[in-house]
């Protein structure tokens, strides 16, 4: 999945894919060489062993911290390795040993490796691992030594010839040469063929030419064979034609006899034929007579019973187009009929509204007047109050008889200030109008099923006002009172 998306995305642009890397190798049971399979970006993730060929995730490599540490021997790195192609021709190819990791090595030995080939030990990389040198100067890093018994460390020897021979196939020529020898030997194969081919073409032609010769002797012969056989062939037919010309005429003269017994009694037959004809188109034209008049009859009385059945038709129409006039007409006088209900209905409401708002202005008046009498009465008994109170004062001892006159200032202000009855009652009046006004512009149209019934709104309004009337009224009633009070406080 990394993968597709690295490809696909552009990801892991410095992949290491393909390189080499050192890692722990579990079948191995040590650091080795791997070949990096998988990774993602700087992560390696899937490896390969180059020793084993066991393809496993990626262990680091665990070098001091394995169970048996093996010592590093430093490596000389000043020092100039041999070529691949010097060491074996130096080194001795008698103690040649096939590799396995259990097999112990040493530098200097051959080593044939069932994947990298013939190589030689260049150094020793650690207590049990060893540089190898591979063709092309490929250092590889192998473990050895693992064996359990002196048998198993020793390994399998191989046989100098067996050396040689694998030498040869890894010293073998290059791929260039391989490629030019190739193609050497197919150019001279296609050569081969070639000439093959003009040989066999030239012994074609020798052999077409043969045949063309025996042919053309074998077509003289014939030639003249059938030369023979045509002139026998025309005598013959010569022959044979004089007696056709004879049996021709003698044929064509009793043909032309019969034709004419033949053309006579045709000829009588005809005649017979187009009387018997002419007689059968006479009656079958009497017939055709018979039937068109007797068509033409039924044509005519199909006509009157269309011209009937229209007529009838007409006639039905007519009466329900009678029929419909007159259901329209008593429809038009119900709708009149309920219109003129509708509207003495209206009028009926009209006159109930009318009642009910006289009604309400009565009431009103009503309340307005008692209202007033009310307000008469207050002023009585408010009047009638400071007459008592300076009856009072007059009977109570004085000191200075210059207190009277001042007493009465309040009394004259709470007089001019207390509200005039007939002012409240115009206005309440006024408002009890404009209520009454707005009513009539507020109410709404009766509907033509029916005008609704009156409600009491206008009563209750009215009944709201009169008592808001009255409240008002009996407030200012009571106010003088209060500054009366407040007067004798002052006084007292």
């Amino acid at each position: 999945m990394d993968q597709i998306f690295e490809s696909h995305f552009g990801g892991n642009q410095n992949s290491n894919n393909g390189g080499e890397t050192e890692a722990y190798c579990p079948k191995c049971r040590a650091d080795t060489q791997h070949i990096i399979l998988e990774s993602y970006g700087e992560e390696v993730r899937r490896v390969q062993c180059a020793v084993c060929g066991d393809m496993h995730s990626f262990k680091p490599p665990r070098g001091g911290d394995d169970d048996n540490p093996e010592p590093l021997v430093s490596k000389r790195r000043g020092q100039k390795k041999l070529d691949w192609l010097d060491g074996i021709n130096t080194y001795d190819h008698g103690t040649a040993i096939r590799y396995s990791p259990k097999a112990a090595v040493s530098v200097g030995q051959i080593v044939v490796h069932p994947t990298f080939g013939v190589g030689f030990v260049s150094e020793v990389a650690g207590e049990q691992k060893v540089e190898v040198m591979f063709r092309g100067n490929l250092p590889r890093v192998l473990v050895h030594g693992r064996g359990e018994d002196d048998d198993e460390r020793r390994g399998e020897p191989v046989s100098p010839d067996e050396v040689r021979q694998l030498l040869g196939l890894e010293m073998g020529p290059s791929p260039e040469e391989i490629a030019a020898e190739r193609e050497r030997k197919l150019a001279e194969e296609e050569a081969e063929k070639a000439r093959m081919a003009e040989e066999k073409r030239q012994a074609a032609e020798r052999e077409r030419l043969a045949a063309q010769e025996r042919r053309e002797a074998d077509r003289a012969r014939r030639e003249s064979e059938r030369e023979a056989k045509r002139k026998e062939r025309d005598d013959e037919r010569d022959r044979k034609k004089r007696e056709r010309e004879e049996e021709r005429v003698r044929k064509a003269d009793e043909r032309r006899l019969e034709q004419e017994r033949k053309r006579l009694e045709a000829s009588s037959k005809r005649e017979e034929e187009r009387a018997r004809k002419d007689a059968e188109r006479e009656e079958k034209r009497v017939a055709v007579e018979r039937e068109k008049d007797r068509a033409k009859k039924e044509r005519e009385k199909e006509r009157e019973k269309d011209k009937l059945a229209k007529q009838r038709e007409k006639d039905k129409l007519g009466k329900q187009r009678e029929k419909e006039k007159l259901a329209k007409q008593r429809e038009k006088d119900k709708v009149t009929q309920q219109r003129e209900k509708d509207k003495v209905a209206k009028q009926r409401e009209k006159d109930k509204a009318s009642k009910q708002r006289e009604k309400d202005k009565a009431s009103k008046q009503r309340e307005k007047d008692k209202a007033s009498k009310q307000r008469e009465k207050d002023k009585a008994k408010k009047s009638a109050a400071p007459k008592k109170a300076a009856g009072k004062k007059s009977a109570a001892p004085t000191k200075s008889g210059a207190k009277k006159p001042a007493a009465k200032k309040p009394a004259a202000k709470a007089a001019a200030k207390r509200p005039s009855p007939k002012k409240s009652g115009a206005k309440a009046a006024g408002k009890s109008r404009a209520a009454s006004s707005a009513n009539k512009k507020r109410a709404p149209a009766p509907k033509k099923g029916g005008a609704k019934k009156p409600s009491a709104s206008g009563k209750k309004v009215g009944g709201k006002k009169a008592g808001a009337g009255k409240a008002s009224v009996s407030a200012r009633a009571k106010a003088p009172a209060k500054r009366s009070g407040t007067d004798k406080r002052t006084r007292g």
